[in-house]
């Protein structure tokens, strides 16, 4: 039961729920801190439904695009929450937002920093036309958004040490309140079966037995996530090498796979990649994969890496990515490539060559990822609200 002395912790985040990076990372801490705090949640979605000691407050938003969300949920949000206010004037509260959703909080849940994206690696974007149009309007609303919400929190929550640097430097007046609590994985969700799937995609996909099985996996920006670098990698390998290496891309939507199926079309190694689409279960592909690969331009820390090596993938990524620095050592657990073509196809090439190590790196990958469990980072989250009382 709640203890009705505790703060009530009123949570404002677009979507609080499983398909979302952000929003995931929430409901993992809800789920967790409901027990004990009574909670209440501002969002278009919300996956706690079920829980009697969560409150829902729905903020209806459309679906796309996505800076139109962003737009509209900063004008409803304070609207539905003074509402909710003005029957709730006793009721001591916390404000927790995700970035700068909801300006005026005592805690902003940060997973990017806006600001210096659009300085240090928006002009690497390979989007064009109306998509680049609409994600550079994003950037620019949320960058101010963020300005301001961190200036009025008392503590900003980081998931990796590398946000941390970043928010530091950008916002030097905010440094103080930065406090680093890693993502949590479900460990024991996504940790591979010990039976084989009788109906193995390796099957399905017409997958050799010599052939290794890289996945890429995001909901969408697949440019700067760098599936075109694995693509255009894959062209300047030799035959020999090239042709044993299949890539999964989950996840994506129809406009943007059209797109990187035709480049890996005009590259010549359309045969080389499976575009699968958005799953509603991933855990299959990674299951019946043996590398994950991310060569991702920017990150924060990448919930698809602790998924994977929660399932036993070692990772190719970039050097200096955001929470994967912290996480991946080249040739234990994954590879650490220069973020190029020709560094994806030498990182694509020790892969080849690592075969016979892929059982122990697999079994590192677990190993590693076992300090991100969400019991832990519950009870992180604990102490950063004892911290505020």
């Amino acid at each position: 039961m709640s203890d009705v002395s505790v703060p009530r912790l009123v949570v404002f985040d677009h979507s609080v729920a499983k398909n979302s990076p952000a929003g995931s990372c929430v409901l993992a801490q809800l789920d967790g801190l409901a027990a004990s705090i009574p909670v209440t949640v501002f969002s278009d979605c919300c996956d706690l439904t079920d829980r009697a000691d969560v409150e829902w407050r729905r903020v209806p938003l459309p679906a796309k695009p996505i800076f139109l969300r962003y737009w509209v949920f900063q004008f409803i949000a304070p609207f539905r929450f003074v509402l909710w206010r003005l029957k709730n004037l006793r009721t001591p509260i916390r404000i927790q937002t995700t970035q700068g959703q909801f300006i005026w909080s005592d805690v902003s849940y940060a997973h990017f920093c806006h600001r210096a994206y659009l300085r240090n690696a928006w002009t690497q974007s390979s989007v064009t036309g109306l998509r680049r149009v609409a994600r550079k309007l994003n950037h620019l609303f949320n960058s101010a958004t963020e300005g301001l919400a961190f200036r009025c929190a008392r503590k900003i929550v980081v998931p990796s040490e590398g946000l941390a640097r970043e928010l530091g430097e950008t916002y030097p007046d905010c440094g103080h309140k930065l406090e680093v609590l890693a993502n949590p994985v479900d460990l024991d969700r996504f940790a591979r079966p010990d039976a084989p799937s009788t109906a193995s995609l390796r099957t399905q996909y017409g997958i050799g037995d010599d052939e290794i099985v890289c996945t890429f996996m995001a909901l969408g920006d697949f440019a700067r996530k760098g599936l075109g670098l694995i693509i255009e990698a894959l062209s300047t390998m030799e035959e020999n090498q090239g042709s044993r290496i299949r890539v999964l891309v989950v996840g994506g939507n129809e406009g943007e796979i059209r797109e990187f199926a035709n480049l890996a079309s005009r590259n010549g190694v359309e045969s080389r990649l499976n575009f699968v689409g958005l799953q509603k279960d991933v855990r299959p592909f990674l299951w019946d994969s043996d590398v994950f690969v991310f060569p991702s331009a920017y990150e924060i820390f990448s919930l698809a890496i602790l998924q994977a090596a929660a399932a036993g993938l070692p990772a190719l990524v970039p050097r200096g990515l955001y929470g994967a620095e912290e996480f991946i050592v080249d040739g234990e657990n994954g590879w650490l490539v220069e973020r190029s073509v020709d560094g994806v196809a030498a990182g694509l090439a020790r892969i080849l060559s690592d075969h016979a190590q892929l059982a122990r790196m697999s079994t590192n990958a677990r190993t590693a990822v076992g300090r991100y469990s969400k019991n832990d980072f519950v009870s992180r989250w604990q102490r950063v609200y004892e911290g505020l009382q």
